[in-house]
């Protein structure tokens, strides 16, 4: 969907525009904005969501690194381009995910019309670092073809309740997917699994899960000898995240939490909403998922 109001894309930016993007605006040709989701230095990877003003894009550039490393773009609002040496430009819009290997020479923004932002998120490697180089050609970025989006999902603002998955899946840029019946025993109530990120082409797992009203997983732990964990990316409706031993935390559009390996906890919807995150499982050595016992309806309904 595009935007040409400013007051309506913030108004449907659910991970907020932030501020002013000047510590990269020589590699930029128009105004930029950066809103981190993580502080940096707590999690094993940074993650930010970057918005353009119409027009807006960066330099062409190349995430490099000795080993590991690249970029992972969620599209989020508004539309924009992405284009790597050498291939046509990928039109983005809600709901978009980019995987850019390292060494790839590209460039994205927004398209010329239109409010544009993505999450970043810095995939994991060795002697990581950006090397910035020549602007878009001016010609070449206006000459690109813009063809009619379709609609993909249905903006309503801040609205963060859903009672009913009608309305849920209209909002649900990154769509409801099939029901998780591989994990329905790790699950308290009916989940849903949309796959981003096809395991073995990228080097983070990325799936979209969502949860009908009142469902949670079990109590489970990521386990890993080096680095792993998880981090959740709120998108739509409201839910619990809990740590053991830890007051619930209410999650809505926006959230983001870090799981570190090591910690028991669960989350899922609240009662009376359809919830849906963005899981994203963080590399680590000998990873894996250590599931325990259900959350109880007792325990569940002492939140409220």
């Amino acid at each position: 969907m595009k935007y040409t109001s400013r007051e309506t894309f913030e108004k449907d930016n659910r991970f907020g525009i932030g501020v002013a993007n000047t510590m990269f605006e020589d590699y930029f040709v128009g105004r930029s904005y950066i809103n981190p989701l993580v502080t940096p230095g707590t999690t094993p990877v940074f993650v930010a969501n970057i918005s353009f003003e119409p027009s807006a894009r960066n330099n062409w550039h190349k995430h490099q690194a000795s080993s590991g490393g690249g970029q992972i773009l969620i599209c989020t609002a508004g539309e924009g381009w992405y284009q790597e040496e050498g291939k046509k430009a990928q039109s983005l819009q809600e709901g978009s995910l980019v995987y850019i290997g390292p060494g790839i020479k590209h460039w994205h923004g927004a398209k010329k019309d239109s409010w544009f932002s993505h999450i970043s998120i810095e995939v994991l490697g060795e002697n990581t670092s950006t090397e910035w180089l020549e602007p878009v050609d001016a010609s070449s970025y206006d000459g690109l073809k813009d063809k009619a989006s379709k609609k993909a999902y249905m903006p309503l603002g801040r609205q963060e309740v859903f009672s009913d998955k009608k309305t849920f899946a209209k909002a649900n840029m990154f769509g409801t997917g099939m029901y998780n019946f591989p994990l329905k025993k790790y699950f308290s109530g009916k989940s849903y699994l949309k796959m981003l990120t096809m395991p073995g082409k990228v080097p983070m797992f990325l799936a979209n899960v969502n949860f009908e009203p009142g469902c949670r997983n079990n109590w489970h732990i990521h386990q890993a000898r080096k680095n792993g964990g998880q981090l959740l990316i709120v998108t739509v409706g409201q839910g619990w995240y809990q740590e053991e031993g830890k007051p619930a935390l209410e999650l809505k559009p926006g959230s983001v939490v870090y799981i570190p390996a090591g910690v028991k906890h669960w989350h899922g919807a609240k009662k009376d909403s359809w919830f849906s995150h963005i899981a994203v499982e963080i590399p680590g050595d000998q990873a894996k998922n250590e599931w325990c016992e259900a959350v109880t309806d007792v325990a569940y309904s002492a939140i409220y």
